[in-house]
């Protein structure tokens, strides 16, 4: 608690004095097919409802993507930007966190394939200088990074770290600056023991790729993903310079964690671009990843998601579980054993998300919220009670 609660004094004492590397939010194009698809929706009434229900309740803006056998629906509700009065729309952007791993858990089978590595190989293959310094990096394979049972130091939890970015929230981080923080540290467990939810995975994963290709990861996931599927309101962003799209939505925060008002955070960078976050995207750009990852096979072939689909790894508790492709068993709890739902959650400083690909009904589900802190708060309790509102429409015939 004690570190929370310095941690959003040093925050509030620093929104006043940030460089604006965020522009207001503009109006932007909402695709013309989702409109007509969206206005014959059978569901349609309901989901604005639910929208609608929880912005009154507080949350500052969602956006919403439904693609079922009934066709695609795609809404929004509340504000992209409170300030400049700018209501949400589908086409805005948002942050969704850590929705990205799931993205270069996908980019490491594609590479996989290709035959430039095998997810098998010891880290130390691709990066010795880094794995010699990582406790057990001798026994740590790319598997055990993607699924999250490496057992590596990670720097979400590091106060060190966690105050660095703090003191300087303008500061654009790279990954050689952060491996400081978790070289020679402590491992939660022995390689591929356990599973242990970390961020360092993926920022060692994102060292891997960049080890392969001599180029950056945000060239090799346009050039692999963005590219090709046509994903053009999305980018992989550092805060090294300005943001380059108008149609990002600004991102907010309780800094007071009380349910009072709201701040827009827009321009502080937590760190973003390292693997385990730096995706901006949209509604329909992630509909348009799950579609190709889940349904058309197009970035990776059927027998690697099969393959990556039988290999899921589960926490002690066996609420949560993640796979050799990055890709998660979502909301378990809530679906129960009569539905298998995958996909990624997210949530950063100002924003949070959930991608979700209902087996059983070939549904994808794109939630965006420009709403998210890694603390509890009240109107992030609102988001998880949002999000099971949404399925539960969803899955109702």
């Amino acid at each position: 608690m004690k570190k929370s609660f310095l941690l959003f004094i040093s925050v509030l004492l620093l929104v006043g004095c940030t460089k604006h590397f965020i522009k207001p939010t503009v109006i932007c194009m909402d695709n013309q097919d989702f409109i007509e698809s969206s206005n014959n929706h059978p569901k349609g009434d309901a989901l604005q409802n639910i929208l609608d229900s929880y912005t009154a309740e507080g949350i500052p803006g969602i956006t919403l993507l439904i693609a079922d056998s009934n066709g695609i629906w795609a809404g929004s509700a509340g504000y992209a930007d409170l300030q400049n009065n700018i209501k949400m729309q589908p086409c805005h952007i948002l942050k969704p966190g850590s929705v990205t791993k799931m993205i270069i858990g996908n980019l490491m089978w594609q590479f996989q394939e290709e035959g430039l590595l095998n997810i098998k190989d010891l880290i130390s293959k691709y990066i010795p200088n880094v794995a010699k310094n990582i406790t057990n990096g001798d026994q740590i394979t790319i598997e055990m990074l993607i699924n999250h049972t490496s057992g590596i130091y990670t720097i979400a939890r590091d106060l060190n770290y966690n105050l660095a970015v703090v003191n300087d929230f303008t500061r654009g981080w790279n990954a050689e600056e952060i491996i400081q923080y978790f070289s020679n540290k402590p491992a939660t467990n022995l390689p591929g023991e356990k599973y242990n939810y970390s961020n360092t995975n993926t920022l060692i994963s994102e060292l891997i790729i960049e080890s392969i290709t001599g180029e950056p990861l945000e060239n090799t996931l346009a050039e692999k993903v963005f590219n090709p599927l046509e994903m053009n309101n999305t980018v992989y962003y550092d805060y090294s310079g300005e943001f380059p799209l108008g149609n990002l939505a600004q991102g907010y925060v309780d800094f007071h964690n009380d349910g009072g008002n709201i701040q827009n955070i827009s321009d502080l960078n937590p760190g973003s671009g390292n693997g385990y976050t730096g995706l901006y995207s949209n509604a329909e750009d992630m509909y348009l990843f799950s579609k190709a990852l889940f349904m058309d096979n197009t970035l990776i072939s059927e027998n690697s998601l099969n393959e990556i689909l039988d290999s899921f790894f589960y926490s002690e508790s066996g609420n949560s579980a993640s796979s050799s492709g990055a890709i998660h068993r979502e909301d378990i709890e809530f679906f129960g054993d009569s539905i298998t739902a995958y996909g990624h959650g997210g949530g950063d400083i100002g924003y949070s998300a959930n991608v979700t690909f209902i087996e059983n009904t070939n549904t994808i589900i794109v939630i965006n919220y420009n709403y998210g802190t890694q603390f509890w708060t009240p109107l992030g309790e609102k988001i998880q009670e949002l999000k099971r509102a949404i399925y539960t429409a969803v899955i109702k015939p």
